[in-house]
């Protein structure tokens, strides 16, 4: 029964007549409706729709509340009745009109208002109830044509409707109320059509006009969403559903602002609430699945959607097809992988043409192991498009992506060039291409992209840690790169960049000078001269050719940032800083400024590399001569030339000298101040902050003691810059990014207040590169750095000083003994210190024990099978009885480096460590090390409760290797498949294990 026939006489009143109590009960519900006191009154609506008013007043209450309760078709029935009990009321008409358009019949409302205007007539200044009837038919008029999509129409009818209602001298508040709802319809008209500002100034006015009105608040909220106002949109439509509840737009509308801060719980209750006044409402079941699936809820999303499916009896309802589509999602994400095939199949059926369906299928079959199927499918998602409608980007790289992790090459440089052929000049896509072709460790076909990147957005930090990584411990041809201006550019300006790591670059950059022809011809020189110029040295500086390097921007840079690690460049500038020696005892090296600022670059380099470089003894005898030079000048009170202490600290270090103080003291050009600052202020600082560390632990254990001699004596590494990030990132963000698979802890472990600002330990940080690591890229991270050299820890403290890191506290303890600080961490790093203990078991679970619940840990030990060819040359090394001093270490270098290529100890000249002294010793001539494998890893963490995240891997070509060899782990946490990995391709780790654990929770 409808509430038109409810309306048919039931009592025995005459027709169009109602008690006063069916008449003040039709009031009271339609002021509790207005007033959003939805649940008091639904009662006394049922009483009333049981014994209902007989008058069009009352009837009209009751249409306009039934409106208001989201009954739209007993709006309807009520509003008929009314308009049959008085047909020639033209209020009657106008009400039933909305009531039409409520129940999206907007053809019959646009009807029915005409009516009501042909009702109130032509002249309606006289009358107040005829100017109220006529604002509200115009006012739905404007709606119908605003559901046709005729703005012009429906703003033309507004205003009409507000010119009545202005014209009014004192308006009843019925009449404002109207004229409040019209100003409210054309301001839906105005954001509509794109014109925010006005539409804002109408809802403002609308709302001064009738504060309360809760559909114009939910529609203004609508506005302040589309201006990113999220804020103020979340708290308007709150005030719009706390006065009307039912209103679904608006509850829908919370739900969105919801989803879209990630919030998805509170999109969850609100998406519910929608469906509770209209179950019909697809979009807001779409978007609970979808907010369902994000928070976790699998089962609950793709029952959902099932339920939207079975209110479509049409099985080829195109209308299903998002459904579907949700559904595939839901059952990927819960693992049921033949359930989403079958869902996704069944929605390209009804669409072919789903993007996001071919790319969700994509990786279907890619976390099941097929990443052929992969690219197929998303293949099969280009093939019938037409030429002007590509695939979309999105997809285009996603296809691009498997086909790198396929190894593909042809098919990836191929789509590659198809999508930078799409935007040539976006620095962003030409990012994206890179990071693709790194991922997959395919550097050489990053560096172009990247490189345009740079040219595009050269501010940008990303670009240059991406181009880093492209040339990373890459060689270049020396013709190639030397006749490349813009690539030696590029490496110059790069080596001036905070987040990139120079070392990196080293053997790139050689590569690039290597192509010099000068630079050849000293490589070539004899090693073994005499002390007077021999003719090829005399040559070189007679004909100008020096002159050359003298002025190379970017070799004079490279000397002065990192270590060179090329062996060709090593012997060339080993030769170079012979004659430059010899040539100062005559007439042909002038002290001109570039001369100096080669020479100081040299002592630069060779302090940072501790004098690894071979000498002659003709060097040694005339250094000796130009030491007494200087401290003859010195003496009688003269200043030497510079360029003779540039040469004098390429041989040795200025501070150990006992006139470094006398040289200080006097004013000297730039680079030689430069030169002073690095080996004789930087130094001195170093030994008055080793005065300043504190002792946290007592050093007696005999192998700990015999490790501090040594880095007291060859602190490691001697490092200028760390690739330090303009931003720091929360820890949880930066083991999202590291580990995207990992099942990180929920709250509130991974919600407490510790992961804000985390507890770091770094567990032997030597000269304090991983303890900057950390406090630079941790944001508020508070690091406990310790060590058992002091030497080592001053050096580091120096460094994070320069760099303005406050947050690292240096102490010198023995890492076995940290069980006694009573201090728990949220993350523990422990890299390259573990294997040089007499029982690294024990030193791993000393760190165990200082995690926190769901604390994270880095530790690094070396790797038993990559480490062969070490061994191999400390047999060599063995055999041949050279001491860990620094002459021992340059015989041991230059006897490797004699060898031949295929020799097992030939292998070690590829390890920038072989190119420091400190380093070196570090590498080949250890104190103390011992060797891991894989299985014995997995055995530690079994036994000390440690869940492995995963490896921190230096070359992202071997992630790409595992993926493809096992495409059914793509978390990659599978110590096992590790194991028959490395087992295939020894050198995989690079000699070392990096490890990210976490303890079980």
């Amino acid at each position: 029964m409808t509430a038109a026939d409810t309306a048919t006489g039931t009592t025995s009143l005459p027709p169009g007549q109602s008690t006063p109590e069916q008449q003040a009960l039709a009031r009271q519900v339609l002021e509790l409706c207005r007033a959003g006191r939805l649940e008091e009154a639904e009662g006394p609506y049922r009483d009333l729709c049981g014994n209902p008013p007989r008058d069009g007043a009352g009837l009209l209450s009751l249409a306009d509340a039934a409106r208001i309760l989201a009954r739209p078709a007993d709006s309807v029935a009520w509003a008929e009745a009314a308009v049959r009990s008085q047909p020639d009321r033209a209020d009657g008409w106008s009400v039933l009109a909305l009531a039409f358009i409520a129940a999206g019949r907007p053809d019959d409302g646009y009807a029915a208002a005409a009516e009501a205007l042909r009702r109130a007539g032509n002249d309606t200044a006289g009358d107040a109830a005829a100017i109220q009837a006529a604002v509200q038919a115009h006012r739905a008029q404007a709606l119908a044509r605003l559901r046709r999509g005729q703005l012009a129409e429906a703003a033309a009818a507004c205003d009409t409707a507000l010119r009545l209602a202005d014209a009014v001298a004192q308006p009843a508040q019925s009449l404002r109320q109207a004229q409040a709802e019209t100003l409210g319809t054309l301001a839906l008209v105005r954001m509509l059509e794109g014109r925010a500002e006005e539409a804002e100034a109408l809802f403002r006015r609308a709302l001064s006009h009738r504060p309360v009105l809760p559909e114009i608040l939910g529609n203004h909220a609508s506005l302040l969403a589309r201006l990113g106002r999220d804020e103020e949109a979340l708290e308007q439509a709150e005030q719009a559903v706390a006065l009307r509840p039912r209103l679904a737009g608006t509850l829908h509308l919370i739900g969105t602002l919801h989803h879209r801060a990630g919030q998805p719980e509170s999109a969850i209750a609100a998406f519910h609430r929608v469906l509770a006044v209209d179950p019909g409402h697809s979009d807001a079941r779409l978007r609970l699945a979808d907010s369902l699936r994000i928070a976790g809820h699998w089962q609950e999303a793709a029952t959902v959607c099932r339920d939207g499916l079975a209110r479509i009896a049409n099985p080829d309802d195109p209308g299903r097809t998002p459904l579907l589509a949700n559904l595939g999602a839901a059952l990927q994400s819960s693992g049921d992988a033949a359930g989403a095939l079958e869902a996704y199949r069944e929605a390209l059926r009804l669409s072919p043409d789903l993007p996001e369906v071919h790319n969700n299928l994509a990786r279907l079959h890619q976390e099941t192991g097929n990443p052929d199927a992969a690219i197929e499918e998303l293949r099969r998602a280009t093939a019938g498009r037409p030429a002007n409608q590509p695939l979309p980007l999105p997809l285009r790289r996603a296809l691009l992506s498997l086909l790198v992790a396929a190894g593909r090459t042809a098919e990836a440089e191929a789509e590659a060039f198809g999508i930078a052929r799409t935007a040539p000049e976006d620095a962003e896509l030409c990012f994206g291409i890179a990071a693709l072709f790194l991922q997959g460790g395919w550097r050489d076909q990053a560096l172009p992209y990247v490189r345009k990147a740079i040219r595009l957005a050269p501010d940008m930090p990303r670009n240059w840690i991406a181009f880093a990584e492209a040339l990373r411990d890459a060689t270049l041809p020396g013709p190639a790169g030397g006749s490349d201006g813009g690539l030696r550019a590029d490496l110059l300006a790069a080596l001036g960049r905070p987040e990139v790591e120079a070392s990196g670059l080293a053997r790139a950059i050689a590569g690039v000078l290597m192509g010099s022809s000068i630079l050849a011809r000293l490589a070539a020189l004899p090693e073994d001269a005499s002390p007077a110029l021999d003719d090829a040295s005399r040559t070189l500086l007679a004909d100008g050719s020096l002159a050359g390097l003298a002025e190379d921007a970017l070799l004079l840079a490279h000397l002065r940032a990192a270590p060179v690690c090329d062996p060709a460049l090593e012997r060339a500038l080993t030769r170079l800083r012979r004659v430059l020696l010899l040539a100062l005892t005559g007439p042909g090296l002038p002290d001109r400024p570039a001369w100096r600022a080669l020479c100081a670059a040299i002592a630069e380099q060779c302090f940072l590399n501790e004098y690894v470089f071979a000498e002659t003894d003709g060097e040694f005898q005339v250094l000796a001569v130009l030491i007494r030079a200087a401290e003859s000048a010195l003496t009688s009170g003269e200043q030497p030339p510079a360029v003779l202490v540039a040469l004098l600290g390429a041989y040795r270090p200025l501070y150990r000298w006992e006139r470094a103080g006398a040289l200080q003291a006097l004013s000297w050009p730039e680079e030689i101040a430069r030169l002073l600052n690095r080996q004789v202020a930087e130094p001195l600082a170093e030994a008055a902050i080793q005065a300043e560390l504190p002792v946290l632990t007592q050093i007696s254990h005999p192998v700990s003691v015999g490790v501090r001699a040594q880095y007291e004596e060859n602190p490691y590494p001697r490092w200028m810059s760390t690739g330090l990030l303009p931003e720091p990132v929360t820890l949880p963000r930066f083991l999202h990014a590291l580990f995207p698979h990992a099942a990180l802890p929920a709250s509130p472990a991974w919600d407490a207040p510790g992961w804000e600002a985390p507890e770091v330990l770094v567990a032997g940080c030597g000269t304090g590169r991983e303890a900057v690591w950390a406090a630079s890229t941790l944001k508020n991270a508070k690091v406990l750095a310790i060590d058992l050299s002091r030497r080592s820890l001053a050096y580091a403290t120096r460094q994070s000083r320069r760099l303005g890191l406050s947050g690292i506290e240096f102490a010198q303890a023995d890492l076995l003994e940290l069980g006694t600080l009573g201090r728990r961490f949220d993350v523990v790093h422990s890299v390259g210190v573990l294997h040089h203990m007499e029982d690294p078991m024990a030193g791993l679970r000393v760190l165990r024990g200082l995690l926190r619940p769901h604390g994270v840990m880095e530790v690094g030990f070396y790797s038993a099978a990559a480490r062969r060819p070490i061994l191999a040359a400390r047999q060599f090394i063995a055999e041949r009885g050279h001491p860990p001093t620094l002459d021992g270490i340059r015989r041991v270098r230059h006897d490797i480096l004699g060898l031949p290529a295929d020799h097992p100890a030939r292998a070690v000249v590829r390890s920038p460590d072989f190119y420091g002294t400190s380093a070196c010793r570090d590498l080949l001539m250890h104190v103390h090390e011992l060797h891991v494998t894989l299985p014995w890893l997995a055995g530690a963490l079994e036994t000390l409760g440690l869940e492995f995240l995963g490896f921190r891997l230096a070359d992202p070509a071997v992630a790409a290797l595992y993926r493809k060899r096992f495409p059914e782990d793509p978390a990659m946490t599978s110590l096992a498949r590790w194991d028959r990995l490395e087992a295939e391709h020894p050198m995989i780790f690079g000699g070392l294990y990096q490890a990210w654990v976490r303890a079980r929770g």
